[in-house]
């Protein structure tokens, strides 16, 4: 469902932007007036019906002077007299969009500065139920960690600011800049981001604040390529698997940009509504990305504050990047198998319970108890409480044994489930074999 939707979107998207330039019309604010129309619709097109959720251009948050292009909210807002325009309260709004024509250094960085102060809006707010689970499937899936460790003291310095920034854009609207001309490749966008950002570096003397994680949009767009934000929630970059410590935090592609545009706007209607997992298709695949920004906590003289390090890439590798990759489910040994049976059904264990166990691991050959524990938590599914305790930490766990291989997989959405059903003749060659003979 999600890729037909998008098929259709990219295609309206670029005829009504050819069309709207054939106008030839020059007058700015007529020419924002007619984008911003496209995108409103484009977004009206993207929603679900019974929601309650309204669409709104050239409107206002409560308690900030920043007028947005479009914006996304539960509910109609306070109108403000003698225009269409409305104001919102923070609590309502969902997604924020603004809109270029012409996406070029100047809009990208107009857009940032628009944005940027999103987060001091929602500083002391309560969240919301709903928030509390993005955040914590977002500190699963990244620190791959449980949510708790936080509160235990647990964390390194660099996986507590990493914390607070997937805690924090848990609680903020989806944002978004969505240019339709402008930079002609992926590079050229990439380059003139970090260029950007390289000219708002802090020193001693000169402080610049909005710089941090949060404040980057969730998705930028322009013409056909994406930077995306990979906080967790829809998109991830796991802590550990980044190179010295270091997050890959954002990353570009040049995959149909509205596939992009649906899952961040789709993922926090999916927490906010409890929208069935189907709205999503299969999903199995995930479009290739590259690495784009990276960044990592660090402390100079007297200050602490964000290092970022630029992927660079020439065109050609840019370009190389194409498709998709599928989700496989994690490969177990046998002993992994029993212990995860036992995490599946009961979520926590305790080894010291089941002296076994450790006997087990030896004979099969790990090098002790320990050694079998940090293999299980290197699968990202598994957290450490303590020395001889495990919890599970991720959501809809299953594991299954299939002729001689022993597979684990979520299956919260029913992703391992559609994987089990499209690879069944690779795991049971014998039933597509008696198949054929029928």
């Amino acid at each position: 469902m999600i890729n037909t939707l998008a098929d259709l979107l990219i295609e309206i998207s670029e005829k009504e932007n050819q069309r709207l330039k054939e106008l030839n019309i020059t007058h700015p604010p007529t020419i924002g007036a007619m984008y911003e129309g496209l995108t409103a619709d484009i977004l009206t097109k993207s929603l679900f019906g019974g929601l309650n959720l309204v669409v709104a251009k050239s409107s206002f948050i409560k308690s900030c002077h920043t007028e947005f292009d479009v914006i996304l909210a539960e509910g109609n807002g306070r109108c403000v007299p003698y225009t269409d325009k409305q104001e919102f309260t923070p609590e309502q709004v969902l997604a924020i969009i603004q809109v270029k024509k012409t996406f070029n250094a100047k809009e990208l960085g107009d857009s940032y500065k628009n944005l940027m102060r999103i987060p001091d809006i929602y500083v002391g707010m309560r969240p919301k139920d709903y928030m509390m689970e993005i955040a914590t499937d977002s500190v699963h899936n990244t620190l791959q960690r449980s949510i708790k460790d936080y509160d235990l003291g647990k964390l390194t310095l660099e996986e507590e600011y990493v914390y607070h920034t997937l805690v924090t854009d848990a609680q903020l609207p989806v944002t978004i800049v969505l240019g339709y001309n402008g930079l002609k490749s992926e590079k050229s966008l990439r380059d003139k981001y970090y260029e950007y950002l390289n000219g708002k570096i802090s020193t001693n003397d000169n402080l610049k604040k909005g710089y941090g994680p949060c404040n980057f949009p969730t998705l930028l767009i322009c013409g056909e390529y994406s930077i995306v934000k990979m906080t967790g929630s829809p998109f991830n970059a796991p802590l550990k698997q980044s190179a010295k410590g270091w997050w890959d935090f954002m990353a570009s592609s040049h995959y149909n940009p509205m596939y992009f545009f649906l899952e961040v706007l789709w993922s926090k209607l999916s927490y906010r509504y409890e929208l069935p997992p189907i709205i999503f298709g299969e999903d199995l695949d995930t479009p290739k990305m590259t690495p784009f920004l990276s960044c990592q906590i660090t402390k100079h003289e007297n200050m602490i504050g964000w290092n970022y390090w630029y992927h660079e890439f020439d065109n050609n590798s840019l370009k190389s990047v194409n498709g998709t990759d599928e989700w496989q489910p994690i490969i177990l040994d046998e002993i992994q198998f029993r212990v995860m049976n036992v995490l599946c059904l009961n979520e926590v264990l305790d080894f010291s319970d089941v002296p076994q166990i450790e006997k087990d691991a030896l004979d099969f050959g790990y090098e002790s108890l320990d050694f079998l524990i940090q293999s299980l938590c290197k699968t990202g599914y598994v957290t450490r409480l303590d020395n001889n305790r495990i919890c599970l930490i991720t959501k809809g766990c299953q594991v299954m044994m299939i002729g001689d291989k022993y597979l684990m997989g979520e299956n919260n959405s029913g992703r391992f489930d559609n994987w089990l059903m499209k690879h069944t003749n690779e795991l049971l060659p014998w039933t597509a074999k008696k198949h054929n003979q029928q």
